[in-house]
This record gives C-alpha cells, sequence and structure tokens, in this order.
C-alpha cells in the first residue's frame, strides 16, 4: 500500500496536525508512506501529482470555524477537478483536531471530508475527531523532557554510586504512566485508525480528547492561550527557542 500523509494545517511549522501525523506514522511500521505539508497554494499541484500512484490518504486537519480551513477546501475543489482527468482512486482518511475539550466538535468537518468523497467517487475511509489537540501537543514535548531528565539523573546516579535509586524509578513510572493516561483515547483511536489503514478498510468516525476533565481542562486552556497571545501565538516556539524570531 501507497500511503498519503497530507499536514493539512496553515502553519508552516509546528502545530498539532504535524503533530499527530507523526504519531500515526510511528503506528505504520513497514507501510510504504510519504508526508506532504499542505499549508498554501504552491503546496497544491505537488500533492495533487501524487494522487494517481495513492492508494491511501490520510488528511491530518485542524477545525476552523467547525469546518475545515480555506485553503483545505480550495485544495479539495482543484483535487475534485484534477480527478476528473487523471486515473485517481484512494481511499480517503481524517485525522482532525481543535481546542475544545470534546473530540465531536470535528464532526462537521469529518462530514465534509466524507460528503466530497460522495460526490467524487472516492472511497470514504472515516476519521478520528481529537478534543484539546494542542493540550496534547504539548504533553508530547513536555512529558519526554520530564521522562529524559529523570533518565539522566539515573545515569549520574548510576556512574557515581552504582546503584539507581528506587525513587527516580518510581519517577520514572508516574511520568510515563501519566503520559500514557492521557493520551490513552488519542493512542487507542490512531490504532484503530492504522488498523483500518493497513486492512483498506472503513472506520466509522471516532472521537478522543486529551483525558483531563472539563473543570481542570478549561482554566489550564486559558493560561495557556493568554501566554500564547502575550508573545504573540508563539508561547510554545519562545519557550523552547526553537525559531529565528527568538534571536532577531
Amino acid at each position: 500500500m501507497n500511503l498519503l500523509i497530507v499536514q493539512a494545517s496553515p502553519k508552516k511549522k509546528g502545530g498539532a496536525s504535524r503533530f499527530f501525523s507523526r504519531l500515526l506514522r510511528l503506528f505504520l511500521p513497514g507501510v510504504r508512506k510519504e508526508t506532504v505539508s499542505l499549508s498554501a497554494r504552491q503546496d497544491f499541484q505537488p500533492i495533487l501529482e501524487l494522487l494517481p500512484s495513492t492508494e491511501a490518504v490520510c488528511l491530518s486537519v485542524p477545525l476552523y470555524v467547525d469546518g475545515l480551513p480555506s485553503h483545505v477546501v480550495e485544495f479539495l475543489g482543484r483535487a475534485e477537478a484534477y480527478c476528473q482527468s487523471h486515473p485517481c482512486r484512494f481511499r480517503l482518511y481524517a485525522l482532525c483536531n481543535n481546542g475544545f475539550v470534546e473530540g465531536k466538535q470535528n464532526l462537521p468537518a469529518l462530514r465534509m471530508l466524507q460528503a466530497w468523497c460522495e460526490k467524487t467517487g472516492m472511497p470514504w475511509g472515516g476519521g478520528i475527531g481529537i478534543g484539546g489537540g494542542v493540550m496534547l501537543q504539548v504533553l508530547g514535548i513536555v512529558y519526554p523532557i520530564l521522562i529524559g531528565i529523570i533518565l539522566l539523573q539515573m545515569a549520574l546516579s548510576f556512574f557515581s554510586t552504582g546503584t539507581l535509586p528506587g525513587e527516580l524509578w518510581c519517577s520514572l513510572a508516574i511520568q510515563i504512566c501519566t503520559w500514557l493516561f492521557l493520551n490513552s483515547g488519542l493512542l487507542f483511536c490512531l490504532a484503530r485508525l492504522s488498523s483500518a489503514i493497513r486492512r483498506e478498510r472503513v472506520l466509522p468516525n471516532r472521537f478522543t480528547r486529551v483525558m483531563i476533565p472539563a473543570f481542570l481542562f478549561v482554566p489550564v486552556a486559558d493560561v495557556f492561550m493568554t501566554l500564547s497571545s502575550l508573545f504573540h501565538g508563539r508561547f510554545l516556539v519562545t519557550l523552547l527557542k526553537r525559531d529565528k524570531w527568538h534571536s532577531e
């Protein structure tokens, strides 16, 4: 099988959609797959030219105003016209994420993609609606750092004393189990989606979210968005010092 994973966030760097597409790749070892970015009109033609040679497409896209981003809608229009004049036959899957806590908020966007498949005659493979997408992305950055720090402490302890303290093992287990719990719904849905892609089957739309109660999610998200706005939407980039903007 040839799988084309399309990261359809308008952001050129980072973004939750890019994070989820990378996670999906980890669930598909041995599958021939290519990942491309769809963030502007100049990306349209290179992606269109890949469609005749692919058997499955997975679109990783953020929710914009309870629908698809405008550049994705425009691309789908171009893809419809392109497939009418070229031999395209692929099954479309989708990963749709939003900043709200509930994954079902993505249902309208998934229905838009399913309607496009019905209009063009392409098979619809199903999709996953992910709530708390940005928070899951942040957790995917923070927890590996915390786990790395604990592993470094364990290494230093072993080389200096020849022992590994029990509290470090306990801290490591807590961090790993906490990350797995917070991401358990996402990991389960990605496993189901990857299985459907491998078997070329239809996956009924599934919805998941970050495993944090809504009464905790809302204030944490409010604090994050406030800090992000203070840095013109670059809070996470600034925090990690991964962008040229920080040094200018």
